[in-house]
């Protein structure tokens, strides 16, 4: 408040609680709001007072510091990192075990022929001598327990009665293998099969790694202001009047200023982490490692051969005898066995044979017809059975026939059996080779 012995300078307080030094002169209507004095106000100034000047109370102490803010909204997610540079390639790892055998694809289309290799030395290259077969000058066929070479190509005729047939050796002791003839000029190579379909798509791969935690979210906003101060405590009461009865005790002061602003409350607390960011891009693929170095070739699968014949005549009492096979010319390896004088050949391991046959038959009682089947375990092998016609009584006529068999039930038996009575059979072979 102003007291009476300050000079004509006076130190006046407004709303703000900011202090205005102030000359003598008249104050504006907007200081004395609107020209209301208030009566019974004395400072000893010797002025008038008016609710914006004189008579106010020191100010109020500081109210105290407002309730802190609500926290600020989460800042927005931060970028996403770049994805990280490939890592270099991994050193190639060791070579797999093979992978089981794929299903047989598609034959291809068929190769030039390649040139014909040097007969070879031993039985490997021997067949069964079948009729009408264009064979090629230099082949080796049995007939009738003989071996013969074929003397020209498309010969015609029997082995033995025809000049197109050298006579090589008759039956004899099972000699031993010869060498193995030189492998013919490689053919050339088919064209490439048909691309095959696309495999499914392999599944996803594993997520990428986090992305960096986004930057720390703006600042929330100032919390609002503290609530106004406490009512400042009564001016004091004016002085005593000089003269005249002791006037009315004053008024009591008008309510202090509005305490300032409480101080900023703190910070809020950082917010949540945001989300991780999405994954990154999956790295490029390395570049294919080299070729590993060709593995060894594996050596070659053991000989399972075997070839026995009957030159002698049969006469099968019904039909579906078999026919006996009594003498072996060849036996190689353990897949095939058969013993002399019996009409049963035994595969004896699981796999894929060759097996061909020949005879000659006819009819011992005038015209008919002659025929043979193979038969697996007593029930005929499918395409194997070879039939012909004779107009008269013991008119010969050659039957052959080739079957490949695949074994999944070893031991299985195989025999050479008449189809039909009345028949008679002579020069009876089958061979049977595996061929894995």
């Amino acid at each position: 408040m102003f007291h009476p012995y300050e000079s004509l300078s006076k130190v006046m307080r407004g709303f703000t609680g900011k202090e205005t030094e102030r000359s003598d002169e008249k104050y504006s209507p907007a200081e004395t709001d609107g020209g209301r004095e208030v009566s019974g106000c004395s400072c000893g100034c010797g002025r008038p007072c008016y609710p914006r000047y004189c008579c106010y109370g020191p100010t109020g102490p500081t109210g105290p510091m407002g309730p802190m803010g609500p926290m600020g909204p989460m800042g927005p997610m931060g970028p996403q990192g770049v994805t990280g540079a490939t890592g270099a390639t991994g050193p190639m790892g060791p070579m797999g075990f093979p992978g089981a055998a794929g299903a047989t694809g598609a034959t291809g289309a068929t190769g030039a022929t390649g040139a014909t290799g040097p007969a070879g030395a031993g039985l490997e290259n021997v067949s069964e001598f079948s009729v009408g077969t264009p064979y090629a000058r230099g082949a080796m066929v049995f007939y009738n327990g003989a071996l013969y070479q074929v003397a020209q190509n498309n010969p015609t005729g029997l082995p033995g009665m025809s000049p197109d047939y050298n006579l090589i050796t008759v039956a004899g002791a099972t000699g031993a293998t010869g060498p193995a003839g030189a492998t013919g000029a490689t053919g050339a190579t088919g064209a490439t099969g048909a691309t095959g379909a696309t495999g499914a798509t392999g599944a996803t791969g594993p997520a990428g790694a986090a992305g960096a935690a986004g930057a720390t979210g703006a600042t929330g906003a100032t919390g609002p202001a503290g609530p106004a101060g406490a009512a400042g405590a009564a001016g004091a009461t004016g002085a005593t009047g000089a003269t005249g009865a002791t006037g009315p005790e004053g008024p009591t002061g008008a309510a202090g200023a509005a305490g300032a602003t409480g101080a900023t409350g703190a910070t809020g607390a950082t917010g949540p982490e945001g989300p991780a960011g999405a994954a990154g891009a999956a790295g490029a693929t390395g570049a294919t490692g080299a070729t590993g170095a060709t593995g060894p070739t594996g050596a070659a699968p053991p000989l399972n051969a075997l070839y026995a014949t009957n030159t002698g005549t049969q006469n099968p009492a019904s039909t579906g005898d078999p026919l006996t096979l009594d003498t072996t010319q060849l036996a190689e390896g353990t897949a095939i066995t058969h013993t002399g004088g019996s009409s049963d050949i035994t595969l004896t391991e699981n796999g894929v044979y060759q097996i061909s046959y020949s005879t000659v038959g006819t009819d011992t009682t005038g015209a008919g017809t002659t025929s043979v089947q193979l038969q697996e375990d007593g029930t005929e092998i499918p395409g194997t059975t070879s039939a012909a016609n004779v107009a008269n009584a013991n008119d010969q006529a050659a039957l052959s026939g080739t079957a490949i068999v695949d074994v999944t039930s070893a031991p299985v038996t195989i025999t050479l059996n008449s189809i039909g009575t009345n028949q008679q059979f002579s020069n009876t072979g089958v061979s049977v080779r595996k061929l894995d």
